[in-house]
């Protein structure tokens, strides 16, 4: 039997192929049961001419579907519906089909989670982004990608080969505590030589991203009664990473020479967690004698320095400094560095370098969490950084980055409504200080409604003491000629707030 009332569409805007639009319509029709095994689905003429599409378009669509087992082809008579294909309940309840929706809804009310609950997580407060960032005319977000700097066709190079038949023995199989050696191994010769440190196979450890590394070293020496030293403004996910372990936390105040040192503070601490290279959010790179200090005051107190090295690639103004690991003679550095920043956020790869013992403590506890990052990823960006793929993307966006950074900083300038600061290197983003009256909140609220999107500023600090009046604009996500107009359209929607 041929259902003659089938709805197949096609959206224009989806980013998917026709052929694939057509697989997912007639798998979506045969999961929840608009046809059934046996059932023969429109011809490919007839479909064709529906909806107005290439005839080898629909059969190359239906030819995956019977590849996959869904359809299979009738001689003389089209295709239909695979015996095979996956069309039975779960589960094969007695009166199912005579359940109304609010019938088959899940139970509420019965059972008290709060007090359920042995840890809140409710106080996290991380940096919001709008999922539909991409919406906006005017997106000054940091951390994303703008889709027209990234070379698509060789990431997809790189993932067939990561899938041929060559790797696929290593990349589908567990890889238990291990990492992939052919990724380690770059990032022991590539990586890590241009921020000044050599380590071995044996100190590092691949992590679903920095945070991920800096989640693992919280657990591992971090409690109670740890006392811990961050800055201040910090990156939110830390300090929040942080307050599930202890209460003990002291956040040192930062300047245009990075985190103030303050011995009085650090020789009563355990740890300190740094981004000294390029402080997260204002941008400032800690002096070489702060260095030299903070690695003295290390030595002296027995303190453990765990430095986040985000950002490294994004060099093109000048040479960054060497990173603080270069400079551990002790051993009491932890390197954490990330490899998403540079490609691009959603492929969640990072590392943490650290003397061996730690790293297999660190490796023991994230096979308990994750066992370990997707083979496919690792290995699709082993062989991005073997062919070159990876230095050619940080090369482009180097010479974009310097771009809109230059034009960003002209158009705060000519607005003279806030000062700013970013980091003499390059990097992605500018701290921004508006006036005292300035709510960044509100600003980012209204801006949103001319198309423009900020990070208002207050969650970098501790939420007691939370200034308001700073944001962040960040310009890798946003094209260099709409940078001008969407400031203008920040500062006009400022200037309406004044008091």
């Amino acid at each position: 039997m041929m259902n003659e009332n089938l709805i197949i569409t096609l959206d224009p805007s989806s980013g998917a192929s026709l052929q694939v639009q057509i697989r997912q319509s007639i798998v979506e029709l045969i999961l929840n049961h608009s046809i059934l095994p046996g059932d023969k689905v429109p011809s490919s003429r007839s479909l064709a001419k529906q909806l107005r599409v290439s005839r080898n378009t629909v059969i190359h669509a239906y030819q995956a579907l019977v590849d996959t087992g869904y359809l299979r082809p009738r001689e003389r008579s089209g295709y239909v519906v695979s015996d095979e294909a996956p069309t039975a309940r779960l589960v094969d309840t007695p009166g199912l089909d005579d359940l109304s929706n609010d019938d088959m809804a899940v139970p509420s009310g019965i059972v008290d989670w709060d007090e359920k609950l042995v840890q809140s997580c409710s106080d996290i407060r991380p940096v919001q982004k709008p999922v539909n960032w991409r919406e906006y005319k005017f997106p000054f977000v940091y951390g994303q990608v703008d889709d027209e700097l990234f070379p698509h066709s060789e990431w997809r190079d790189c993932a067939r080969q990561a899938l041929g038949m060559r790797n696929f023995g290593t990349m589908v199989g567990d890889f238990g505590q291990h990492d992939d050696p052919m990724l380690v191994n770059y990032i022991c010769s590539r990586s890590l030589p241009r921020r000044g440190i050599r380590a071995r196979p044996e100190e590092i450890l691949v992590t679903l991203g920095a945070q991920n590394a800096l989640y693992l070293v919280a657990q591992l020496l971090v409690d109670s009664h740890k006392r811990v030293v961050i800055e201040n403004p910090c990156y939110p996910d830390l300090r929040d990473i942080l307050m599930q372990r202890t209460k003990n936390i002291c956040q040192l105040p930062v300047d245009s020479g990075g985190l103030i040192l303050d011995e009085a503070q650090l020789k009563s601490c355990d740890s300190v967690f740094i981004t000294p290279s390029h402080q997260c959010p204002t941008t400032h790179t800690m002096s070489p004698s702060r260095r030299r200090h903070l690695l003295d005051l290390a030595s002296q107190h027995d303190l453990l320095i765990i430095e986040d090295d985000y950002e490294f690639e994004m060099n093109f103004l000048e040479s960054p400094t060497p990173a603080l690991k270069a400079q551990d003679k002790d051993g009491r550095v932890i390197y954490v560095g990330s490899l998403s920043k540079s490609v691009f956020p959603g492929l969640r790869l990072g590392y943490m370098v650290a003397p061996e013992g730690l790293i297999r403590q660190a490796r023991a506890l994230r096979h308990l969490i994750l066992r370990h990052p997707p083979g496919h990823a690792q290995r699709t960006l082993a062989y991005f950084m073997a062919l070159g793929h990876y230095d050619s993307q940080i090369r482009r966006l180097r010479r974009h980055l310097a771009t809109r950074r230059k034009l960003l900083q002209q158009a705060i300038e000519d607005e003279g409504l806030f000062s700013h600061s970013a980091a003499h290197f390059g990097g992605t983003s500018f701290w921004v200080d508006g006036p005292e009256w300035l709510d960044a909140r509100t600003l980012a609220r209204r801006a949103m409604d001319e198309g423009v999107l900020i990070e208002a500023g207050d969650v970098f600090f501790r939420h007691d003491d939370a200034p308001l009046n700073h944001f962040r604009l960040a310009y890798s996500a946003i094209s260099a000629d709409r940078i001008a107009e969407g400031v203008a359209r920040l500062a006009a929607t400022m200037r309406k707030m004044a008091p």
